[in-house]
């Protein structure tokens, strides 16, 4: 069990965490084991709400969920899983090669080898895409041909395979793109939690991401709206308590699953409802 171990190692890690430089990669010995990270502020806030928060935590209808994690970083979701669903099926996509490794790396060393890794974005099409590469857990699909491209799969191809029990969805802004490509193929998908990363103004457009699901039988809930005030709007909101205006982060509490927040934008879980699966 990886819990008590990696909430233990977060622990001796918050006093200091906030001085340790960023994007430094490196190992860490974890109940005896040596992990790899590549950034250590994203793996202390990630052990906290995967491992403490249950951020990713839901109730699979079944011993052997399948699961796709979408965004994989190193993998400490699918890490997640696994431990509670041993016999779970997951597709664990990266699209930062380095990141792709250290995700094996990390599977193998704590007995989820079984986990298929693969080292694409998960996208709109299956003909490579430029990518962003940050060194930490910002990577992101971009639109500038100056950008090295990486593999992409079409996640709606994925999605018609087979029905996906959990959908994790952590791709910083692609969602948008996604959602559009994948229309009625999110119906196979029986829950999902996603994080909305409305970073540019063609992209900040939530509301039709929610009436896609709803308009597919999903109920959804957000909650605890946070601005993110790294950033400088262009046109800053009138609202004191708010002085970013574009970018926010959402924490969702759903009756089922359960979600906590993470990081830096804006999170939604959906479900279904009294539904059947295509």
């Amino acid at each position: 069990m990886l819990t008590q171990p990696l909430l233990e190692l977060a622990a001796q890690m918050a006093p200091s965490i906030s001085t340790w430089p960023r994007r430094q990669p490196g190992l860490l010995v974890v109940d005896g084991k040596v992990s790899r990270y590549a950034d250590l502020h994203s793996l202390y806030h990630q052990i906290r709400q995967l491992f403490s928060d249950d951020l990713y935590g839901f109730r699979a209808a079944h011993p052997a969920p399948v699961i796709l994690d979408c965004g994989a970083h190193v993998g400490l979701a699918s890490l997640y899983f696994k431990e509670r669903y041993p016999a779970a099926r997951i597709k664990a996509f990266e699209a930062d090669a380095a990141l792709a490794d250290m995700t094996r790396a990390n599977l193998a060393t704590f007995g989820a080898g079984d986990v298929e890794v693969i080292h694409a974005a998960v996208w709109t099409h299956d003909d490579g895409v430029s990518f962003a590469h940050s060194d930490d857990d910002a990577g992101h699909v971009s639109e500038s041909s100056s950008t090295p491209k990486v593999p992409s799969v079409r996640l709606k191809t994925v999605l018609r395979e087979t029905p996906v029990d959990f959908l994790k969805l952590d791709v910083e802004g692609a969602e948008f793109a996604l959602f559009e490509d994948c229309g009625d193929a999110l119906a196979r998908v029986n829950a999902l939690i996603m994080e909305v990363h409305a970073l540019e103004g063609a992209q900040a457009h939530i509301g039709s991401l929610l009436a896609q699901l709803e308009r597919l039988g999903f109920r959804y809930v957000l909650g605890d709206l946070h601005p993110a005030t790294w950033l400088t709007p262009e046109t800053p909101p009138p609202f004191a308590c708010c002085a970013q205006g574009r970018v926010c982060r959402l924490r969702s509490r759903p009756t089922r699953p359960q979600s906590r927040s993470r990081q830096r934008l804006c999170r939604a879980s959906y479900y279904p409802e009294n539904r059947r699966r295509p």
